[in-house]
Parts: structure tokens; sequence; C-alpha cells
């Protein structure tokens, strides 16, 4: 009976520590969406040089009438979280940044509280998947490029079956002690992550110091979008992308640059 009692109350406590954790998510999705509303309305002060540098890096195939030929709402999703999270827009800030340090008047202490914990430990990367528990919604990934574990709230990943082997590129943060992914991009490559960890997609390749020496000091996002999208990528020709790939939450800023 006691046993029983004990299981009971496990599965209870594990219930619980799910509910807290999807709070948890759920919330710093509605903070990222907060931002994204706030430069939405704001756009004309940054839309046209963010999409100008986005384009001229990647340059995407399909304004060269070449595949892959995406979908314009996967290509917003890819651009809009590089202009979020990466593109300095302000005294080197990223929007992102540039709200945390210049909030509008009445937002919450809690929610700025997040976003300068996103500012702080946000990172891309490809990630190996060691494991993931469907019941929890807990993965534990590792960066490929630094090697380094993450205990990751992913119930998105954890539930497809096969996004396993492989590596899955997409933007994590840490908030209140707890990763969560963050933005819309989630790019699975089922091949062996040994075979891509030192030049597969989102390093500096070789062919690169030729073709675009700049892409050396881009960062691991901005490549990878160019590998698998723009007309140089070196993976543009295995690509696919889906709209299913890219999870599209409200975070969508509905800018879409045009070539």
């Amino acid at each position: 009976k006691e046993q029983a009692m004990d299981e009971k109350r496990t599965a209870s406590n594990a219930t619980a520590g799910r509910r807290d954790m999807q709070k948890q998510a759920a919330c710093v999705a509605g903070d990222i969406d907060a931002v994204a509303r706030y430069w939405a309305i704001r756009k004309q002060e940054l839309l046209a040089d963010a999409a100008s540098a986005f384009i001229s890096f990647v340059e995407p195939a399909f304004l060269y009438d070449m595949p892959p030929f995406i979908e314009p709402d996967s290509f917003n999703v890819m651009f809009t979280e590089w202009m979020l999270f990466e593109y300095p827009f302000r005294n080197d800030r990223t929007p992102l940044e540039e709200y945390a340090a210049h909030p509008p008047a009445g937002a919450k202490a809690l929610h700025l509280d997040h976003v300068r914990q996103i500012c702080e430990t946000q990172v891309f990367s490809r990630f190996v998947i060691h494991d993931k528990d469907t019941r929890s919604g807990m993965a534990v990934l590792e960066d490929i490029q630094t090697a380094r574990r993450y205990d990751v709230y992913d119930p998105e990943l954890c539930k497809r079956a096969r996004w396993r082997s492989g590596t899955i590129g997409e933007r994590i943060a840490c908030v209140d002690g707890l990763w969560v992914p963050l933005a819309n991009t989630r790019l699975y490559d089922r091949a062996a992550p040994a075979d891509t960890a030192l030049d597969g997609p989102g390093f500096f390749h070789p062919e690169d110091r030729v073709r675009k020496p700049e892409a050396e000091h881009a960062s691991f996002y901005l490549r990878l979008v160019r590998d698998i999208i723009g007309i140089d990528g070196r993976y543009r020709h295995t690509a696919t992308i889906p709209p299913d790939e890219t999870r599209d939450r409200p975070a969508n800023v509905g800018m879409q640059p045009q070539g």
C-alpha cells in the first residue's frame, strides 16, 4: 500500500513538474512574441537595412529561380529570427537587446527579467540528440561546436519520432534555470553527427575562403541558412524545407524581405 502511495506521489510530482515547465516555456514564447510585436510596429526603423544585409549574405537561390523554393512564411521565419537575435541594429545591440536596454513604458519587471536572461544565454547551434523522453518532454542535446551538453525542455523535438539520430539546428536559452527552444527555425539533419561535426552545415568551409571570405566572421546561424538556401550554399541541392520544419509561432514579425 505504501509503495502504491509513493508511486502515486511520484507520478503526481512528475505531472506537476511537467506543468511548471510547460507554463515556463509558454511564458518565454510570450516574452519573445511581445518583443516581435514591438518591432513589427516599428519596422520602418530597421527592416530595409536588415533585409538588405541578410539577403546580400545568404543570396537565396529562389531569387535566381533556383531550388530550394521555400515557402515565403518559412523564409520570413528564418529572416525574423536572425533580425531579432543577431542583427547589429543600434550601437551593436540586436533588436532584442535594444528592447531590453530601452523597454517600452509599462513593460512588466518579470517580462524584462526574462528578456534579459534570454539576451545573456541564447545560443543557436546544431545539436546532437543524445536522449529524449516523450513523457517529460526533456531532451539531452550536445552542441556540435563546443561539445557542451544541455538538458532542454523540448516536447516538440521529443514527440517527432524521425528526429532521433542526426542533429537539430535550433536556438535555445535558459530562463529561470530551464533551457527551452526560443525561436521558430528548427532544422533537422539526418546525417550522422560524426559526418558533419567538423565541416558540416553552419561551419566556415574551405571553398568559402574564395566564394565568401566574410563568412568566417558571420554567425553559425547565418552560415547555416546560406548553406541550405543560398545560391552558393553547399547543401542547397539536398535541403528540403517543408512548412512543418519551421515552427511558426506568432513571433514572426510579419516582414518578408524582397530581393
